[in-house]
């Protein structure tokens, strides 16, 4: 089976609630000469399983930020929809946050969180459902 290296992008910002330090994780890009349009937001389901699996590899470091990452509840549909929880109170922000989180680590920087293979067919079938935006600094 062949596969494709993919990196979990995070931020660091605290939690609106409870001030709790996070790496909130915000999107998936291959790691050998990404294209913007590769960039692959975590507002999709698929793309929240495919992290949270990158995430809980036992060889890293990185299963707590893995169980931080919720499913899309069962009512809510479409985009908009920010996966991760606080570890400390739970508090799940709304997907607007994402997007601040999204806009101050264009602007300042992100953490490759984590890096794991994902077969490159379920990339494609993720990259095919247009899940992601272009991601101009590539």
């Amino acid at each position: 089976m062949n596969t494709l290296r993919v990196d979990v992008l995070a931020y660091d910002m605290p939690c609106r609630q409870c001030a709790l330090p996070l790496w909130w994780v915000f999107a998936l890009l291959p790691s050998h000469r990404p294209r913007g349009d590769e960039f692959t937001t975590t507002d999709f389901p698929e793309a929240v399983e495919m992290a949270r699996r990158i995430l809980a590899d036992p060889s890293g470091d990185t299963a707590d930020m893995a169980a931080q990452l919720r499913p899309r509840p069962a009512w809510q549909q479409g985009r908009g929809f920010n996966p991760n929880t606080c570890g400390r109170c739970g508090h799940q922000a709304e997907w607007h946050v994402l997007d601040d989180v999204m806009h101050d680590a264009f602007h300042e920087g992100c953490i490759r969180a984590a890096e794991g293979r994902i077969p490159i067919g379920e990339w494609r079938a993720i990259r095919g459902r247009g899940q992601g935006i272009f991601w101009p600094f590539l």
